[in-house]
């Protein structure tokens, strides 16, 4: 998954190594769905859409005007641009990465993957057992340096990205370490990958590609994508960082093989989640993330030549609790901090504005509008302080004068982190605070910049409890590996909780190892339970995916599962 702010701070979830964890999206064309409207249909904004639908105004490539410039808000300048490393899973990362560089497969609305020509003839499943996957490369596929895409590409990310060698900080080892052997097929321009098990997530691996260049030496790795993209391969390049003005700037790459993009530029501009909607009222911006923010999609919706698109997006709002806090190291207070926190009416707090029945998210791996959802939240479904406050009474903690619980000379205070500016953030974290204090919890709720919330506190671990959002991906299953597997030392990939099970890791295995998509959601639910039991995260509620869009913006908005097809992006005269 991919986490981001939301509408602040968001960290994409990876598919493989990339999605704040591995990626899941692709390069192509853009899908259809619904097609414009204001995104108010249905029950009301806070109810999903479908799972298989999107807004994104689509119009055919040939149809879009030449030329135009898209403003692209983001929370922060991406702290490192290689996707694969811990630093580099942001969301904010995947919307400027993904018009530079490679793409397996590009999918639509509802997440059925499609080939991408522009870099590969085919990909195929050529065997089951062992488990072997074929990718031929287009023979024009070749890197802005001018060194043609091949199997070595393949081999290196591999090597980087299985977890072999700690010298590598990777955000996600997902899918590589299930691979026994890559190399060269019929010749460079085909790489054979042999799995060592069966790996159902095949396709979510190798996206986006990088170059061999840069995943071969661990420092380059690490630290050579950072304020820079030294190589890409796609329709757009990197024509500058302002660090001055919080921009970035891509252009149309001229070496592109693929077809011209329409527009002229892409320019994105940090902006605090709140300030958002007021730079597109002014022409600022072209587009705008609303998440859950009821004032935003309110106020968005009554803008001139503004339109509110809707998609049934794999995107949720959670608090993962820090295992590895002397406070809540042990599983049972964890349970009971988590038991005194009321989910449901966070969701009718968050939601409810929106319109429709709000309700709580009960599955950390499908989304209630997903097939194989299933509510696995058991005693934790909604919150009771008075059951809360037993356990931990029984557990040693022991309420003062002051109302706060205290076991050994220790006060039960607990840091709840969140990025600065982000209103839906400090909503739900003040209403945390008191369903806590009535379980003698104290909560501390710590504000800190945008910029500095992932690599300064949530990647180290620096919280008790933290806020941000999930970004899914077209595979929930495998996306998961990286976020709830259970930490070795210092190397945590995605499991900022540091919170694992031998119960967890089993259901990990199993479910990652499931070829049969009917067997999915049964492999899915059982994961989804052994993470409950350890209580390692509280999914809170599905977040709205609400675009506020410039009306005359072509092929873009609440896209759901669907890739970006960054060359048919355009406006309307």
């Amino acid at each position: 998954m991919n986490a981001t702010t939301t509408p602040a701070l968001t960290r994409r979830s990876v598919l493989a190594a990339g999605t704040a964890g591995g990626a899941a999206l692709a390069l192509a064309a853009c899908s259809g769905g619904s097609g414009g409207g204001n995104g108010s249909g249905g029950g009301g904004a806070a109810e999903p859409a479908a799972a298989t639908t999107n807004e994104m105004n689509p119009v055919d490539y040939d149809q879009v005007a030449a030329g135009g410039e898209l403003r692209w808000p983001l929370s922060q300048i991406p702290t490192n641009f290689n996707y694969g490393h811990l630093d580099g899973t942001l969301n904010d990362n995947a919307n400027v990465i993904f018009a530079c560089l490679p793409r397996p497969y590009a999918f639509d609305a509802g997440a059925t993957p499609v080939v991408n020509e522009d870099y590969f003839t085919s990909i195929e499943l050529t065997s089951e057992s062992p488990q072997v996957v074929t990718y031929t490369i287009n023979p024009d596929a070749t890197w802005s340096d001018g060194t043609p895409i091949t199997a070595a590409d393949f081999i290196a990310q591999w090597q980087a990205n299985n977890g072999t060698n700690p010298a590598f900080t990777i955000s996600a080892s997902n899918g590589y370490d299930q691979i026994a052997d890559v190399k060269q097929g019929a010749d460079e321009k085909q790489a054979v990958v042999t799995f060592a098990t069966t790996y159902g997530d095949w396709q979510a691996i190798f996206d986006p590609l990088y170059p061999a260049s840069t995943n071969t030496d661990p420092a380059v790795f690490n630290e050579g994508w950072i304020e820079k993209m030294p190589v890409t391969a796609g329709p757009f390049t990197l024509e500058g960082i302002d660090q001055a003005s919080q921009t970035i700037s891509l252009v149309p790459d001229p070496k592109w093989w693929g077809r011209a993009p329409k527009l002229e530029r892409i320019t994105y501009r940090v902006l605090d989640s709140d300030a958002q909607v007021d730079a597109l009222a002014n022409g600022e911006v072209d587009y705008v993330d609303l998440g859950a923010s009821a004032s935003n999609y309110q106020r968005a919706s009554t803008l001139t030549g503004v339109q509110v698109r809707r998609a049934g997006g794999p995107n949720y709002r959670h608090i993962t609790f820090n295992g590895g806090s002397a406070l809540l190291s042990d599983v049972a207070v964890r349970h009971a901090v988590a038991r005194a926190i009321d989910r449901p009416t966070i969701a009718k707090a968050l939601l409810g504005p929106l319109g429709g029945t709000p309700k709580p998210l009960d599955n950390h791996i499908f989304m209630t509008n997903q097939d194989g959802y299933e509510a696995n939240a058991g005693d934790l479904t909604t919150g009771d302080a008075a059951a809360a406050g037993a356990e931990l009474e029984a557990l040693g903690w022991v309420a003062g004068s002051d109302g706060v619980r205290a076991k050994d000379g220790q006060r039960l205070s607990l840091r709840v982190v969140i990025p600065s500016g982000v209103s839906s953030a400090q909503q739900e974290s003040e209403l945390v605070q008191g369903m806590l204090t009535e379980a003698g919890v104290e909560a501390q709720i710590q504000a800190v910049p945008s910029a500095d919330f992932f690599e300064r506190y949530v990647n180290v671990g620096d919280f008790d409890l933290v806020i941000f959002t999930w970004i899914g991906t077209p595979f929930p299953v495998s996306s998961s590996q990286s976020i709830y597997q259970s930490v070795t030392g210092d190397d945590v990939r995605q499991n900022y909780g540091r919170v694992g099970s031998p119960e967890v890791d089993a259901a990990i295995a199993a479910a990652t190892a499931e070829l049969d998509p009917a067997r999915k959601a049964e492999v899915g639910n059982a994961l989804d339970k052994a993470i409950w039991a350890a209580v390692h995260s509280l999914t809170m509620y599905q977040r709205p995916d609400l675009a506020a869009c410039n009306e005359k913006l072509q092929n873009f908005g609440a896209k759901g599962f669907a890739t970006v097809d960054y060359t048919s992006i355009g406006f309307s005269a």
